[in-house]
């Protein structure tokens, strides 16, 4: 049976303005000089990945009905070559419809779940927005090993930040995540880890500091009883997030961190052929020597 692409009902939020913008590195939000500083729009990534696979999807099922169509118009010929050959190329079209429309249905899951993950971003990158000012958040950065959905820069330190947007209860036995008692389909604290990894790499490249990232996982729908973190991971829900983000201590100096968003600003790659963009300078950052190098206890776990 064809079933038609399904459509998320939130892929398309409205007011997220231009999305070649969110690439530019600008200044997107934290306008006010009360709140936070945030660089580039939440989700972009995930809302690309969305699009091509409902494009994917509905190329899949143009050429499926194309078949169709083929296949309708030339049956009396394709009859008169025989019982046998007419059996044969039935059979063979029966199973190509069916692969098609399963084709079709993958596709469709897939944007489905993307959209599902950019919803989950934007509303990690709009809670983060209210921070204070004196943070600074990167949103949707493309490093050498991949996408970062949230990175948080302030006086009390930096922190890589994976969102995602299951649902259930979301618990912890053995060091191994676990959503209504099941594990996940993937290694998440994994996943977070390279993430945080990847920008200490950049930031010692670079010579800015040998400071590992504090990895944190933000569920958006779940409801999270992890108390503890997970191999070294801080695992919490979205309601959470603001308390645990103001309530960590002050120890990283503001030309620290001035020189760690002053990096990121500058080394941030394009989606396709991860080629580094030109230099930008923040707005409200001024550029500061980047010869510093400290290493946090905090962090070290």
């Amino acid at each position: 049976m064809i079933h038609a692409p399904r459509m998320c009902l939130r892929c398309f939020p409205p007011g997220r303005g231009d999305l070649q913008n969110s690439l530019k590195g600008k200044r997107m939000a934290g306008s006010d000089s009360t709140k936070a500083t945030v660089y580039n729009m939440a989700g972009v990534g995930v809302r690309k990945m969305e699009t091509a696979r409902w494009l994917a999807a509905l190329f899949t099922l143009i050429v499926l009905f194309a078949g169709i169509y083929l296949y309708n118009k030339n049956s009396k010929t394709i009859a008169t070559l025989g019982l046998p050959v007419f059996l044969i190329v039935a059979v063979g079209y029966i199973y190509r419809v069916k692969a098609m429309g399963d084709k079709v249905d993958a596709y469709s899951k897939r944007a489905v779940d993307a959209c599902r993950g950019a919803v989950a971003e934007e509303a990690v990158g709009d809670l983060l927005g209210e921070l204070p000012a004196g943070f600074y958040v990167v949103s949707d950065f493309v490093s050498k090993r991949g996408n970062i959905d949230h990175i948080v820069i302030s006086t009390k330190g930096i922190l890589t930040i994976e969102t995602k947007s299951h649902g259930g209860v979301v618990s912890c036995e053995g060091g191994i995540l676990k959503r209504d008692g099941n594990p996940f389909e993937k290694d998440f604290i994994k996943q977070a880890w390279a993430e945080a990894y990847s920008i200490r790499d950049l930031l010692t490249e670079k010579g800015v500091c040998n400071l590992r990232p504090q990895p944190v996982i933000v569920f958006t729908e779940a409801d999270v009883q992890v108390k503890e973190k997970v191999r070294g991971v801080k695992i919490i829900g979205i309601k959470d997030l603001h308390a645990f983000l103001e309530g960590l201590p002050n120890w990283m100096s503001e030309r620290l961190s001035n020189g760690i968003i002053n990096c990121l600003s500058s080394n941030q790659y394009y989606y396709r052929d991860r080629v580094p963009k030109p230099k930008i300078v923040p707005h409200n950052i001024a550029s500061v020597p980047t010869e510093e190098v400290v290493v946090s206890p905090a962090y070290n776990i």
